[in-house]
């Protein structure tokens, strides 16, 4: 079985809900120049537009069946957190958004799981809808962003959600939004190439500094993207460990003992770093991922994991074994 940790869903209305729900922040729906729609923010800010990838399911099982996936993880898209929301009106959208991932997963239990969508920027309304997502929903896990309107995860208000997450035993697929520094990286668009490995690495740099892992040990982030670059600079924060007092405040192993606990996915885009990450951090601590469908994705993601010098055992393991466990599926 193959599993694909890293695809995207958003059913065909989204924007138009979105709209609705946040109707008080008068987002404008227009239309591109393909004459898709779109929200707009006075004309500054814009949602969207939603290619068919992103909501027509037929069109994705035939994408699956011709790259070899059998089951998708289905998460929203970063733009779709809706942190800048009022607490009461993400709850609305995220209880709407559970509904269709669960909808979708009923109606396609062998093909499809599904990655709760919770309103982080209240902490109590984000455990309620990530227990009823599960214990209801029966959702597989939760996708967060990595940062929440510019608070990281050490930040105490989190405490409760921590808790929550770790009692379910469900895992936390960490997705980069609001990236830091985006200012600086229009050109290129090197906010995507730079500025989201960055924001990835910064946010489980101060989750590990933070102590987050310390007082939770039990958590199960899974980091996209191959884990930006975290992964490859452990080594330097170990060193800051060692030679600076403000970095062992709140942890009591070197920060490299923790990065061991990350899960990553597979898209680096490079079989050297793949094969490095497996070296370091351990086959079972990578997962196939797709990041479909956006073009920065890995469109043959098992490919991808065919090609590395591993044994065979090793790569059906990161194509599908550890998220099967990991997600519940089979069980």
């Amino acid at each position: 079985m193959k599993i694909d940790i890293h695809a995207h869903y958003l059913p065909a209305d989204s924007l138009k809900v979105v709209q609705e729900i946040g109707r008080r922040y008068q987002w404008e729906l227009i239309r591109d120049k393909q004459e898709r729609a779109m929200l707009s923010h006075q004309r500054t800010q814009t949602l969207g537009p939603l290619r068919d990838e992103f909501h027509d399911i037929d069109l994705r099982l035939k994408t699956m069946d011709r790259s070899g996936i059998d089951v998708q993880a289905l998460s929203a898209q970063n733009s779709f957190f809706l942190y800048w929301m009022e607490p009461e009106e993400g709850l609305e959208f995220a209880q709407w958004l559970n509904e269709r991932f669960a909808s979708v997963v009923e109606k396609y239990p062998e093909r499809f799981v599904a990655l709760a969508h919770v309103p982080l920027q209240d902490t109590a309304k984000a455990v309620l809808e990530l227990e009823r997502a599960v214990k209801k929903l029966r959702l597989s896990g939760v996708q967060i962003g990595s940062n929440i309107n510019g608070r990281y995860f050490d930040d105490p208000a989190f405490s409760a959600f921590w808790e929550a997450a770790q009692a379910l035993d469900v895992l936390i697929f960490v997705h980069p939004t609001q990236v830091v520094g985006a200012e600086r990286m229009k050109d290129y668009n090197l906010a995507n190439l730079i500025g989201n490995p960055t924001e990835t690495s910064l946010a489980l740099a101060r989750c590990i500094f933070g102590g987050v892992l310390e007082r939770f040990p039990r958590l199960k982030f899974c980091l996209s993207h191959a884990g930006g670059f975290l992964p490859y600079t452990w080594g330097r924060l170990d060193r800051g460990y060692k030679a600076i007092p403000g970095c062992r405040e709140k942890i009591s192993r070197p920060p490299g003992e923790y990065v061991k606990l990350f899960y990553f996915d597979t898209i680096s885009h490079s079989g050297m770093a793949l094969e490095y990450l497996v070296q370091n951090f351990g086959v079972e601590h990578v997962l196939l991922g797709s990041d479909f469908p956006f073009e920065m994705g890995d469109p043959e993601p098992w490919r991808t994991v065919d090609s590395l010098g591993i044994a065979p055992g090793d790569k059906q393991r990161i194509a599908g074994d550890n998220a099967a466990k990991l997600l519940g599926i089979g069980r």
